[in-house]
């Protein structure tokens, strides 16, 4: 399979072009082109005969979309659109990441695909008027939404079990205390877990939407401090509630999905996150989380 990837260096976009390597597909990053030149642009990239364009770019700074919209859906909206044209005019699959935030807030349970949107944020409703735009080009088109992404480089600024660990580095180091929103709720998702089932799906031939998350949930609290423990550091994570964050956009506080239409399909259960965590930190991150336990030891002989 020949794919085109848009956010090639992305959390996501490393884990889809290492998962394609695997495969012994190729997988080539599609830059952004610029707004004037993007259709013209995308029409002769496309002309080169593509199986499948995979769009995992987007603007993920979900409180500057709330101070800026128009660069937020100039972003997530309009390049969707263009994308989703060209694709359709060269009959190639196109594939589009979205979030399982766009469900919004008016249940506590898990989500699933036949559960009406309701985006409570700029960045949430742009992604959902895109995979409108998405849907429409292209009955073979596939849209799948997924959770809070983790894995990658520990060097992406990005990577959030990376800065969680730098966090806990910091209190550990001053002696303070690390806190972390108790009330939110999703699905941690491990990068290598969902860009596999997203190859998956695409190679299946199916389109429509797909939530795509790794098992279970947590709430953000039980998420950091996972993180902790799976590094081996001696450290409790407070609870604190939503409102102590003071954010601009006002993020449902449920984000938890499962993959509902995956399983009525027969297809099997996602690896539960908190394996999929443990995996990753020791992989990536152990050489890391060794040296900050090397000097959480030293403070406590000091």
């Amino acid at each position: 399979m020949r794919i085109l990837l848009t956010g090639a260096g992305g959390l996501l976009g490393t884990a889809v072009t290492a998962a394609a390597g695997a495969r012994g597909w190729t997988c080539t990053p599609l830059p952004r082109p610029a707004l004037p030149d993007a259709p013209g642009a995308l029409a002769a990239r496309l002309a080169e005969g593509w199986d499948l364009l995979i769009h995992a770019a987007a603007n993920t700074n979900v409180e500057a979309c709330e101070t800026d919209p128009s660069a937020c859906y100039r972003d997530n909206l309009l390049l969707t659109e263009l994308i989703a044209t060209a694709t359709a005019r060269a009959g190639t699959k196109l594939l589009f990441v979205s979030s399982t935030g766009v469900y919004g807030d008016a249940q506590a349970t898990p989500w699933r695909e036949y559960d009406a949107v309701a985006p409570t944020t700029h960045h949430h409703r742009s992604k959902v008027l895109a995979e409108q735009c998405v849907l429409a080009a292209a009955a073979g088109n596939l849209v799948v939404r997924t959770g809070w992404l983790f894995g990658g480089p520990p060097a992406n600024p990005k990577n959030f079990v990376a800065r969680r660990l730098d966090e806990a580095r910091a209190v550990l180091a001053a002696g303070t205390v690390m806190a972390s929103n108790a009330q939110q709720r999703g699905v941690p998702c491990y990068s290598a877990d969902i860009a596999g089932r997203m190859l998956d799906l695409a190679a299946g031939g199916l389109a429509g939407v797909f939530n795509c998350v790794n098992g279970g949930s947590a709430s953000r609290h039980e998420y950091v401090q996972a993180i902790v423990d799976a590094a081996g550091l001696a450290l409790a994570v407070q609870p604190s509630a939503a409102a102590s964050f003071r954010r601009v956009a006002k993020v449902s506080d449920n984000e938890m999905a499962e993959n509902w239409k995956a399983a009525m399909l027969g297809w099997p259960a996602m690896p539960d996150w908190r394996t999929s965590l443990a995996g990753y930190v020791l992989s990536e991150l152990d050489e890391y989380a060794g040296q900050i336990r090397r000097e959480q030891a030293n403070h406590g002989t000091d």
